[in-house]
């Protein structure tokens, strides 16, 4: 078995591995014409042994690769060529193929056959031992065979199998599980061992010398090795280093150095994060590409998050949401070589390319629902007064927006006889008062808003019944004012039959109680003869209050004698009381 690892897995060493700019072919630790060594390794890990001697630690005697839980031991090591000092493992992705670089240090030259396993496994969790991880089916063994004491490295992989047959599955055991049949890493590793004494520069105890052959490197693809294969997720989380003085793989196991935390993946990530404006609901996912699970749902704040994700291609789709709610915005963002992301409504359509990461960001929005109300400068007004309306949103966002129109109407379902009352910019959610309206004849008015509503907001109205104005008639006031059209008549007697002269009419205001002064009226009539002689006025209307009194006086003739009534003898009294 051991003759045929060999054989598949040789290849000499050969610097600069296709598409690693890390130098594994030069055997040292420091940065010559290369962009890459150990000095500034990637992601770079340390491993140290404890120090040489009674207090180091080994398996236990007997321990064989296939041993699942190997026995740990204290004691020294019995071939110093077998006694490890220090262990590096570094990794990275390079034009999305994934690069592994490791190192080993041990104690002194050796004079025969000494190889180098690197265990790495998935399961960081250790066994029952307390210090190697617990195995399980995929783990890799990678073994850096130096045949003879030769300087030219051969590296081949095992795979822990845990089902099949084990003479057709297994390398060197009777039982499974085992490490499966050796695979081959030719052209896709280079690697090397020092061979004059080189400077290990990295602490602790830096520097330090290392004499010949007793460091030893390689690069290994493992993209193209089919360790970490396309299409395929895989994890190591921890790795270390074993030492066997025999080419043979059923060989005991000598010395090791204890596990180192990895990361070392081709497994990408994909993200789906949820952000609701405006309230929040449920919203359903669907995806493609094998996703598990297939479809999933997220609120405000939620996350689904997919580990594990082989290279390949995925989509993922929010479906139709929820009434009243749109899809706002869907933000994603990709990195990793290869990784890629494209948008397309509420589709994120994802390439992933190993250990890429793909964050897409859903987020959904609703308006809101807000309620305008309405409060009057008055509600009972008399005619020619001059009124406004003032509005309030409730309900509404912070930074709401949008108009304000008022309107009157003449009747209760606010359709008839509009008046425009003003339109106004809502800032803030503030709405200025509408316009003053005069109003100019009596009814009862009802006072309207409409709210526009905006990117964030509903629209909304006021109640047509809730601000109503009543403007009143006018109340008229009664008086009343007596006025008269005096007149006066006397009869005259006792006088000749042929009696002339005249008769003169005089009526004095309430204000001239002995008629000593101007009469209001005075009428003169011509006499002839005994006879009534009356007065004919027409215009002069008498309107003050109290008694009028009137005075009549005959002029006489040649044959009769002149006479005057008593003041206020015939008279007549305006009350208004």
């Amino acid at each position: 078995m051991a003759v045929t690892a060999l054989v598949v897995g040789y290849l000499p060493a050969a610097a600069n591995l296709g598409g690693s700019p890390f130098d594994a072919g030069d055997g040292n630790l420091v940065l010559n014409d290369e962009a890459q060594d150990w000095v500034n390794a990637p992601n770079r890990k340390v491993g140290l042994d404890k120090p040489t001697g009674q207090t180091d630690d080994s398996f236990g005697q007997g321990t064989k690769e296939d041993t699942a839980v190997p026995t740990v031991v204290d004691g020294s090591i019995p071939n110093n060529k077998s006694d490890l000092t220090r262990l590096y493992v570094a990794n990275e992705k390079v034009s999305g193929k994934e690069f592994l670089y490791l190192a080993w240090e041990r104690v002194q030259e050796p004079n025969g056959t000494t190889n180098m396993d690197f265990e790495f496994n998935q399961d960081s969790t250790a066994s029952a031992n307390g210090v190697t991880p617990i195995r399980t089916a995929g783990d890799v063994l990678i073994k850096y065979d130096l045949s003879q004491g030769g300087v030219n490295p051969v590296l081949g992989y095992h795979l822990w199998v845990t089902t099949g047959t084990a003479q057709q599955v297994c390398e060197a055991s009777n039982t499974v599980p085992c490490w499966g049949k050796v695979q081959s890493l030719a052209g896709n590793f280079e690697g090397s061992i020092n061979t004059p004494a080189v400077t290990d520069p990295i602490p602790p105890d830096a520097p330090r010398t290392l004499s010949p052959r007793t460091f030893g490197e390689a690069a290994i693809n493992l993209s193209d090795s089919g360790i970490l294969p396309p299409n395929v997720c895989k994890t190591f989380g921890s790795a270390y280093l074993k030492s066997r003085a025999s080419d043979s793989f059923t060989a005991a196991l000598k010395d090791f150095i204890a596990p180192v935390p990895v990361n070392i993946s081709n497994c990408g990530s994909i993200v789906v994060r949820k952000v609701t404006v405006n309230g929040d609901s449920t919203f359903d996912y669907t995806t493609t590409g094998g996703l598990s699970p297939s479809t999933f749902q997220l609120s405000n704040g939620g996350t689904r998050t997919y580990t594990d994700v082989a290279s390949g291609s995925y989509s993922v789709t929010e479906s139709a949401p929820p009434a009243g709610w749109t899809l706002q915005g869907l933000q994603c963002t990709a990195s990793g070589a290869g990784t890629s992301v494209t948008t397309t409504g509420a589709t994120a359509n994802i390439t992933m390319a190993g250990d890429g990461l793909v964050d897409c960001t859903y987020t959904n929005h609703t308006k809101l629902s807000p309620a305008i109300t309405t409060l009057l400068s008055a509600e009972l007004v008399p005619i020619g007064t001059t009124v406004h309306d003032t509005a309030t949103l409730s309900g509404a966002s912070a930074n709401a927006g949008g108009t304000v129109t008022y309107t009157v109407f003449s009747d209760s379902g606010c359709s008839q006889n509009p008046q425009d009352a003003g339109t106004v910019n809502v800032v803030n959610g503030v709405v200025p008062n509408s316009n003053g309206i005069t109003f100019t004849s009596a009814g009862t008015f009802y006072w309207q808003a409409s709210y526009s509503g905006d990117a964030n907001n509903n629209p909304a109205l006021s109640v047509c019944t809730s601000e109503i104005l009543v403007v009143q008639k006018n109340q008229p006031g009664m008086t009343t004012a007596q006025n008269l059209l005096p007149n006066d008549s006397s009869t005259l007697t006792g006088a000749t039959a042929t009696a002339g002269g005249s008769i003169t009419f005089d009526l004095h205001s309430p204000a001239d109680a002995t008629c000593s002064g101007a009469p209001a009226l005075t009428q003169t009539v011509a006499v002839s003869g005994n006879g009534t002689y009356a007065t004919t006025n027409t215009t002069f209307f008498a309107t003050a209050e109290g008694t009028w009194r009137w005075r009549v006086s005959y002029t006489g003739d040649a044959n009769n004698e002149a006479a005057v009534s008593a003041c206020g003898v015939e008279h007549f009294t305006i009350d208004n009381g």
